[in-house]
């Protein structure tokens, strides 16, 4: 999220001034929950969006007025109205927005995290907001317990417990809002089939900012032209094992090769790696002769039970960009931890 933000705010606004908003609190029901954030650009132009409808307008309006300022405000949001003609949200909760310059320091310290979590598995923002005028702001990258480290037994306990759990939350202690945040490195998707399914997802995963790596030894079909936000590898098939064995375990891999042998190869090496998620596309039939194969020949019934196929969400899609939608609400239904 605030990769894509710094690179937009980069390529369109050069060095104007810009003010970042950031939902650093949340009760009940609102738009977003997962401490969204946006730009909001000296001409008015957003980038990103903080949930979107009266809340996001009375916010970028705010930051407007405030894009010459140096301080930091803090706006208080209640939804809980119930007058349908009130201008008033109505979704049932209330959310506290940041709004701040857009600093060269906070794009310095950005641009830190987005290195280190290249290289941490485990890696959270802590933000301390003095909420007493004027507002302090505070942040710190943290990678360990050991880098959380407050006065008080039990805030830094609560701070720690957090930071273990990989937990997204803010909480108020005394005069200040804590925001732990953690910091979601997307899972990289493997797309092993260039064809007219693979293109599909491949198109929607870069909508939804989700990297994608597509493999495919059909030289006409593993383009730019075709693939233009995807990492392209041109592999011989079958492939290997050792070829795909480098894939991290919290990737996703997607199997939508030409032929069937080379599925079922390519579902063996997969199992053999243990990634997180693996999906098919096939039918029904298909996955029961494919996966009865792969018992036969040493695979448990519970990992092929893993395994996603026929892929994608029952929505009883039939062209191929419903069939692509499908499968990236799998997708994304699996990485937000949901159960599809």
């Amino acid at each position: 999220m605030i990769k894509s933000l710094l690179k937009q705010w980069k390529a369109q606004a050069g060095q104007s001034k810009a003010m970042l908003c950031s939902v650093v609190a949340w009760k009940g029901s609102v738009p977003r929950k997962d401490y969204p954030m946006m730009v909001v650009l000296e001409d008015g132009r957003l980038l990103g969006t903080i949930g979107g409808g009266s809340m996001e307008l009375k916010v970028s309006q705010a930051a407007l007025k405030m894009i010459t300022n140096t301080e930091s405000t803090l706006f208080d949001f209640d939804m809980t109205g119930d007058d349908v003609d009130a201008d008033m949200g109505l979704c049932g909760g209330t959310l506290k927005v940041l709004v701040e310059p857009l600093s060269s320091e906070l794009e310095t310290f950005y641009g830190d995290m987005l290195k280190q979590s290249a290289k941490n598995g485990k890696l959270m923002i802590q933000v301390c907001i003095g909420v007493d005028s004027p507002i302090q702001v505070h942040r710190k990258i943290v990678t360990s317990r050991e880098d959380i480290q407050e006065a008080g037994i039990n805030l830094e306990k609560q701070l720690r417990e957090l930071f273990e759990n990989q937990l997204s939350k803010s909480f108020t202690h005394g005069n200040t809002l804590y925001l732990m945040w953690q910091v979601f490195s997307p899972p990289t998707i493997h797309i092993f089939g260039a064809g007219h399914v693979g293109q599909a997802v491949a198109q929607l995963a870069h909508f939804n900012e989700l990297p994608v790596k597509v493999y495919d030894d059909r030289t006409e079909l593993i383009t730019a032209e075709r693939f233009p936000y995807s990492e392209r590898l041109q592999m011989e098939f079958p492939i290997k094992r050792e070829a795909i064995a480098h894939i991290p375990k919290q990737d996703f891999i997607l199997i939508a090769s030409r032929e069937h042998k080379h599925d079922r190869q390519l579902l063996s090496h997969a199992l053999d790696i243990s990634a997180s998620y693996i999906g098919l596309v096939s039918s029904a039939r298909k996955w029961k002769l494919l996966s009865e194969n792969l018992h036969s020949k040493g695979h448990n019934l519970e990992d092929l039970a893993k395994v996603h196929a026929p892929v994608g969400l029952d929505i009883d899609a039939q062209t191929v960009p419903e069939i692509a939608i499908s499968i990236l609400a799998e997708i994304i239904s699996a990485y937000r931890g949901k159960t599809a």
